[in-house]
C-alpha cells in the first residue's frame, strides 16, 4: 500500500542495498486481506453536504520465491452541489523474494470511462544493480532501470530500520504506479507502540503487535524548493499490516479506516 518521497532524497547506491537485503530477511512478514473504509478527514472543506465514501482491499500473499500483492479501490467523491464521481484503480503485482524480478498490472479511471492501463516487468541483473524494464501497455518499449528497491523489499527495510532506532530512512523505489521510473520517498517513524488503539477496533492478529506511525513523502518531479509532490501517513505494524492510512485525493484529505483482517496461510513450496 500501499505503498509510498522527502526532502534531499538520494538514490540508495547499489552497495547500501545489497548491504540492506540481508537485515531486511529478518522481518517476517503476514500474509493477510485487508478491507478499509475510506472517508474525508474532518475539516476537509468539501462542503457541508459533501461527502467523500469508498474502499480499499490489500491483499499480500506468501507464495514461496515471490510476494504477490493484490489492491482494489473504489472512492465515490459527492460534492454539495453537482453529481457524485466514482473513481476506481487496481494494482496486481508480483515481486520476487530475491528482489531480482517484478511484474505488475496496473488499472485507473473513473467509472463509466476507459481509464488507463499499465502492465510491465522490471528484471534486475543482480540485487543492487541496474535492470531492464519491459512494458507491454500502455506502449510496448524497453528501457535501463536504476538501483531501486520494490515494494515489499521496502516495506522491510522499512520495519527494520524503525526497528533499529532510525529516525527517517530514504529510499528510491520503483512500483510503476507513480511513473514508470524510480520514485524517491523518505519516511520518518514515530515512536513504538505495543497497544495503539486502531480507529476500527481491536484486531486480535495485532493484539501485542508492535506498530508505528509512519510519514512519508515522495519526490517525482524534483521541484526547485525540496517540496514534496504528494504525502502519505500510515500506522504501520512490525509484521506488515497497515493499521490506518492518510493520504490526498482529488486535493481532499482522505482516511482510511481498517474494517476487517483476515491472515492468510503461506502458500507450501513444492
Amino acid at each position: 500500500m500501499g505503498r509510498h518521497t522527502i526532502i534531499a532524497a538520494g538514490v540508495l547506491s547499489a552497495g547500501l542495498v545489497v548491504a540492506q537485503g540481508a537485515a531486511a530477511a529478518a522481518v517476517q512478514l503476514a500474509p493477510h486481506r485487508a478491507i478499509y473504509e475510506l472517508s474525508a478527514r474532518p475539516g476537509n472543506g468539501f462542503g457541508s453536504s459533501g461527502s467523500v465514501r469508498g474502499l480499499l482491499t490489500y491483499e499480500i500473499s506468501d507464495g514461496c520465491d515471490g510476494w504477490s500483492v493484490n489492491q482494489k479501490a473504489g472512492i465515490d467523491l459527492s460534492p454539495a452541489e453537482g453529481d457524485a464521481i466514482r473513481f476506481e484503480w487496481s494494482q496486481a503485482t508480483w515481486e520476487a523474494k530475491d528482489a531480482t524480478s517484478y511484474r505488475y498490472v496496473v488499472k485507473e479511471g473513473q467509472a463509466g470511462g476507459e481509464g488507463s492501463q499499465k502492465r510491465g516487468e522490471l528484471r534486475y541483473d543482480k540485487p543492487g544493480g541496474e535492470g531492464t524494464l519491459t512494458t507491454e501497455l500502455p506502449g510496448r518499449s524497453e528501457s535501463r532501470i536504476g538501483a531501486a528497491l520494490l515494494p515489499v523489499q521496502h516495506t522491510r527495510h522499512l520495519i527494520e530500520h524503525a526497528a533499529a532506532g532510525d529516525a527517517v530512512f530514504f529510499a528510491s523505489i520503483f512500483d510503476a504506479t507513480v511513473d514508470q521510473e524510480p520514485v524517491e520517498i523518505s519516511a520518518s517513524f514515530g515512536p513504538a507502540s505495543d497497544n495503539w488503539p486502531t480507529r476500527g477496533g481491536k484486531f486480535a492478529p495485532l493484539e501485542k503487535v508492535t506498530s508505528r506511525h509512519v510519514d512519508f513523502a515522495f519526490f517525482v518531479a524534483d521541484l526547485p524548493d525540496g517540496t514534496p509532490d504528494f504525502e502519505q501517513s500510515i500506522q504501520l505494524y512490525d509484521n506488515g499490516v497497515i493499521g490506518e492510512v492518510n493520504f490526498e485525493f482529488a486535493g481532499l484529505k482522505v482516511e482510511g479506516t481498517l474494517r476487517k483482517l483476515e491472515m492468510l496461510e503461506p502458500q507450501g513450496c513444492e
